[in-house]
């Protein structure tokens, strides 16, 4: 059941991801219609993928790059739940309307954590 869900999990990442690198305008997209319930779920949906990442660090032969991603998610899930909706949205979209190859790299970045995800299981 782990493995199922780290899977989707991993898939549904590079998806987002590879869609963002195609089209950076997504992200702009994304950022402008994010409502309170999505950003709850985005938050907590980033504690839990930092949690099954330092869960699984143990039994991996780069137990440091998963302890430290894992430590870096929670911290950015956490740091979104402290600074609140109103102040993350308004973060998110200066970053969307930045430039557009910062947007490739953090797309990048993202497919490299969905590759991580499913390569854990």
């Amino acid at each position: 059941m782990v493995k199922l869900i780290l899977w989707l999990l991993g898939l549904a990442i590079i998806a987002l991801s590879v869609a963002i690198i195609v089209q950076p305008q997504l992200a702009r997209t994304i950022s402008e219609r994010l409502n309170e319930t999505g950003y709850a779920v985005s938050a907590w949906a980033r504690i839990v993928i930092g949690l099954i990442l330092l869960l699984i660090a143990d039994t991996r032969a780069w137990n440091i790059l998963f302890n430290a991603l894992g430590v870096l998610i929670v911290l950015a899930g956490a740091y979104m739940l402290h600074i609140g909706f109103e102040r993350s949205k308004a973060l998110a979209l200066r970053i969307a309307q930045g430039n557009e190859n910062f947007l490739r790299v953090s797309g990048a970045v993202g497919v490299l954590l969905g590759l991580l995800l499913i390569s854990a299981s």
